[in-house]
């Protein structure tokens, strides 16, 4: 009896899993609320490593990646992914973890600092909310990181992906579909996280393009 019931409990755990993602697609029309869009430089549909690995990775329609260096030392290094059209919950799970994941456990960075937010005003009325984490670059220096994932018509996700079944099953009945877009920059540098934010605004954010 118990050796059924472990067999038939993961089977009904599959089959509620599946059918809140075929129920999650049905009559599902994407978002065609506005959004924000980056023209600095051509996207790219594939590209070589280290950025084509992670536009390979997170599955985007494309995307770009640029560093900028300026004449007093200062460095910024920033990726931008486009999605065409995508539903929430696998929305959260490429786009939306924290910059330490890919920095820390996959990189040479070290943490310092991370869970707070900087909000910037755009031009067309929406408040964009950034992720800001701390790191240290291998040398020791700061790196001051800022991330947001952005989905049309439901705005920025601030919620960590999850590994637990319970939680993503319970993010899979977020039925929004919509395009997607994830903008990320580390900045290099600077004196200071003020500093940073400032530069990061005037450079990437005040050239975004809503439509």
């Amino acid at each position: 009896m118990l050796r059924r019931i472990l067999i038939l409990v993961p089977l009904l755990l599959l089959a509620i899993e599946g059918g809140v993602q075929a129920w999650r697609h049905i009559g599902r029309t994407p978002s065609t609320a506005p959004l924000f869009d980056w023209r600095q430089e051509p996207l790219l549909t594939t590209a070589p490593p280290p950025f084509g690995k992670a536009l390979e990775m997170y599955r985007a329609n494309r995307g770009a990646e640029q560093t900028k260096e300026f004449p007093d030392g200062r460095k910024m290094t920033f990726f931008y992914f486009e999605w065409d059209s995508i539903e929430l919950g696998p929305f959260t799970d490429v786009g939306a973890h924290e910059a330490e994941l890919c920095n820390v456990e996959h990189g040479s960075f070290k943490l310092l600092h991370s869970g707070e937010k900087r909000v910037y005003d755009a031009t067309n009325g929406e408040k964009l909310r950034f992720n800001y984490t701390l790191l240290a670059e291998p040398n020791g220096k700061p790196v001051y990181v800022y991330k947001m994932p952005w989905i049309q018509g439901f705005g920025e996700w601030v919620g960590a992906p999850s590994e637990d079944r319970v939680t993503r099953l319970r993010r899979s009945f977020l039925r929004h579909r919509g395009a997607g877009r994830v903008l990320e920059a580390g900045i290099f540098g600077a004196a200071s996280e003020e500093e940073a934010w400032g530069l990061f605004q005037r450079v990437v954010l005040e050239k975004l393009e809503w439509r």
